[in-house]
């Protein structure tokens, strides 16, 4: 009774695992006066663990209000967009208590977990991620193909555009 149950498991990817890492790390300052990028890069951790180390220094602030813009890109012949890009009030979205699934949601879940980014507005002084692991959690809602994903991070206060930030991943099984 459970053999074709199991059978389709197995040729679907049911107890295949997936391969996620980071591979690429950008970070651009759009406005010179607004902040100073003092690490960028990524961090070999272990045999096939990579994080991401950012260390932003504000040069402005406190600033209560900021704009992020979050959209995923997956190569094709270069990066294209693909399925997300939204823009939203990041001090309204980290002051309530969304419970609603949203590609923000996932992305500053996974993200809260190993950086300061994890309460409301005010911000000020400096942003720091610190050992950030793409982990094959962080996709669990996410039903993406396998191939190289791009998730562009743009921010802004007083609605002028600041800092970029692009973080490349490949996601295999």
């Amino acid at each position: 009774m459970w053999a074709p149950f199991i059978l389709i498991l197995f040729f679907n990817g049911g107890f295949s695992t997936r391969i996620t890492r980071f591979t690429n790390l950008k970070c651009k300052v759009l406005d010179p006066s607004y902040c100073v990028y003092d690490k960028c890069h990524l961090k070999i951790l272990g045999r096939g663990i990579v994080g991401v180390n950012v260390d932003a220094k504000l040069l402005k602030g406190p600033f209560n209000n900021a704009k992020v813009n979050l959209s995923l890109w997956r190569k094709f012949n270069g990066f294209r967009p693909f399925m997300f890009n939204v823009t939203f009030d990041f001090c309204k979205f980290m002051s309530t208590s969304n419970t609603a699934l949203s590609f923000q949601k996932i992305f500053f879940d996974a993200l809260s977990t190993q950086s300061n980014l994890n309460h409301s507005c005010p911000y000020e002084k400096e942003i720091v991620v610190r050992d950030l692991v793409f982990q094959n959690d962080f996709l669990k809602f996410l039903p993406l193909p396998s191939g190289d994903y791009q998730i562009q991070f743009i921010a802004a206060t007083e609605n002028e555009w600041k800092t970029k930030v692009d973080v490349t991943g490949l996601l295999e099984e």
